[in-house]
């Protein structure tokens, strides 16, 4: 059985040793300082798009107004389908399509597209981006990637927004889509801009994100194939390899957010099982790295394990009491509330650890969330049990030891002309 005096003790541990992490959260509180770059590099824009059909036009459409020299760019569709609508959608953006009827994720479309390219123009490019479907870019996108380029950073990722808020005038933005959205301000201005600015190792996401060419050469390809989240296991590799990355918040995308909690859970249980089977996979080889900056990074790197293991201490605790609880009332008769009450502060404190996440994140995010205040309050009280969902998923994640498959996640309805003429003023 246990008391709320260990219940607060086990906390107070668990909360010193997430501190240098929770330090993160401020650091975009400070304005980023912008980069200018004098040299306009060769920049090639990859779009994976299995089986999208007219979603991908909005982003093909954001891409047509980017205000970097279309000299200096070109746009590379990658689909499954030979008779894939894309074909002719890419027309939009002067894009070039190629076919990759054995994909199966899209680590395996990338291997295809940057295998097609580096053949087809060897030497061309100086940087590799990639771009999911379903997003959209501001128009100043590639010109503030191409500046973060004088970074010297490998690996460059960009801010992401909740593309939901800005089209069809909000019509696909509810509950559910602001809840999941605030990852996004949780590992790139709460989390990456910290690390960015002190050269740890950034969370790389696969959409909005720069590789140089060097990068690319070297894989002949792309590589990081062994689970669905080819981005988990390129950040790990960064700390292997010694890639240098680099957020950049002046280079905006924005990310389009399931609007219903089945749509959402997909992506939830596929994006926690890569990570965690990333975890495994390149665990040893980061642990190897020596010096006490490599220590720090690995801290960073494996932090979220803190977060997994209080979760675990207080549900356990919680168990065990109700366990104690009820079998000492089969035995005497004798309902004792304490230890009920121990049980329900063990959850209501990963609630309220969660709570004061959600409260800071939304201070953070403040210019980007487009919510009423009835709106905002209902996210800063429902977000906590929306992450507490995350207990199931990650549990499921640490525990298997099978590898999801790739399933589809439906794509929401746009009005792309709506969509197109709005766009060019999201700032």
């Amino acid at each position: 059985m246990f008391g709320i005096y260990t219940v607060l003790f086990v906390c107070a541990i668990f909360a010193v040793l997430y501190l240098p992490r929770a330090w993160c959260w401020f650091a975009s509180l400070k304005p980023q300082p912008r980069l200018h770059n004098e040299k306009k590099n060769r920049l090639a824009l990859f779009i994976p798009a299995r089986d999208e059909g007219k979603n991908v036009i909005p982003l093909l459409e954001s891409i047509s107004r980017q205000t970097y020299d279309k000299n200096y760019f070109d746009t590379f569709i990658i689909v499954k389908d030979p008779e894939d609508p894309v074909y002719e959608y890419a027309k939009i953006a002067g894009a070039e399509v190629f076919c990759d009827p054995n994909q199966k994720c899209k680590g395996d479309c990338l291997n295809f597209g940057f295998n097609k390219v580096l053949h087809k123009y060897p030497g061309k490019y100086d940087g590799y981006l990639i771009v999911d479907a379903d997003c959209l870019l501001e128009n100043t996108f590639m010109e503030e990637m191409n500046n973060a380029m004088a970074s010297g950073a490998d690996v460059i990722n960009a801010k992401k927004r909740v593309r939901n808020y800005y089209q069809d005038g909000g019509k696909n933005s509810n509950l559910i889509t602001a809840c999941n959205g605030l990852i996004w301000t949780l590992m790139d201005d709460m989390g990456n801009r910290w690390k960015s600015d002190h050269g740890f190792t950034t969370m790389t996401v696969t959409t909005g994100i720069l590789l140089k060419s060097h990068i690319i050469e070297k894989m002949d390809g792309w590589t990081y194939r062994q689970t669905l989240t080819e981005d988990m296991e390129l950040q790990r590799d960064c700390v292997v390899q010694d890639y240098k990355t680099f957020y950049y918040s002046h280079a905006v995308i924005y990310m389009e957010e399931a609007p219903t909690l089945e749509e959402t859970d997909k992506r939830r249980n596929r994006w926690m099982n890569g990570l965690t089977h990333s975890d495994y996979i390149y665990f040893m080889d980061m642990i190897k790295k020596p010096g006490l900056h490599a220590f720090a990074n690995n801290y960073f790197m494996f932090c979220l394990w803190i977060v997994y293991l209080f979760v675990a201490s207080m549900l356990g605790m919680s168990l065990i009491n109700l366990f104690c609880c009820g079998f000492q009332f089969w035995q005497t008769g004798i309902f004792k509330l304490k230890l009920i009450g121990v049980s329900l502060a063990a959850v209501f404190a990963v609630y309220l650890a969660f709570f004061i996440l959600t409260a800071v994140a939304l201070i953070i995010a403040r210019h980007d969330v487009v919510l009423s205040k009835k709106q905002l309050r209902r996210v800063l009280f429902m977000h906590p049990l929306f992450y507490m969902g995350y207990i199931l998923i990650e549990a499921r994640a640490i525990f298997s030891r099978n590898i999801m498959q790739w399933e589809t996640i439906s794509r929401v309805e746009t009005e792309t002309s709506e969509c197109a003429s709005k766009q060019g003023s999201i700032d």
